[in-house]
């Protein structure tokens, strides 16, 4: 049977991301958009003038056509190419490439959708996070959830490190990365003093990263 998230899912408007983006243009596509909760939310507060989105689920993207200028429905792999060439200004990604089964592919492709001056923000899951590797190493655990770092729709995993490395084979350079969801644990604190500092990527739970085609 295939999954498909609750409603609240594809509602969320992620207000917590607006300090990590940067104005850019007038023109904006919210990838995997839910129901367009979050580019309408862009549009109005941060001065875009139009606002596009995709996403997969009928019923979410029925809602989000009521919100944006224009909504793409299906598989965003498959509907890439239905968007103009050299167009948006800014194209979002918010926790979606670790739902593609290929996505150094598609953000390959997606570059040609972007303006001159185009940039992309994309929020993804740290698979380094310290409290899921310690459940891993001292629990044996690594059980998929609903939601979260191990949500059983995710197909792929980075790493801060994967993930810079992925947007560079993929023609793209990094502008900003933010680690969020900071953990406070002393076993955290006495791991990365043990290692000298090398550690700290693994405080967090989540990157949000800006980037420009290179």
């Amino acid at each position: 049977m295939e999954h498909r998230p609750s409603d609240t899912y594809y509602q969320n408007e992620r207000r917590d991301l607006i300090p990590f983006i940067t104005r850019q243009g007038t023109r904006l596509i919210d990838i995997g958009c839910g129901e367009g909760v979050f580019a309408l939310m862009l549009k109005r507060e941060m001065g875009y003038t139009e606002a596009w989105g995709m996403e997969i689920d009928d019923k979410a993207a029925r809602i989000a056509a009521t919100r944006l200028d224009r909504v793409i429905l299906g598989d965003v792999v498959k509907t890439l190419d239905e968007l103009p060439d050299g167009y948006f200004d800014l194209a979002c990604m918010n926790d979606l490439l670790e739902h593609l089964m290929w996505p150094e592919e598609f953000l390959i492709r997606l570059r040609a959708k972007l303006s001159p001056a185009g940039r992309i923000f994309c929020s993804v899951p740290n698979i380094r996070q310290f409290r899921l590797l310690w459940n891993l190493l001292q629990h044996q655990d690594f059980e998929y959830t609903e939601r979260g770092l191990l949500d059983r729709t995710h197909i792929r995993f980075f790493t801060k490190r994967t993930f810079l490395s992925l947007l560079t084979r993929a023609g793209y350079e990094p502008i900003s990365v933010v680690g969020t969801g900071t953990t406070k644990s002393w076993k955290f604190k006495i791991l990365n003093a043990l290692t000298l500092w090398r550690s700290e990527d693994m405080r967090h739970g989540q990157f949000y990263i800006q980037a420009k085609p290179s």
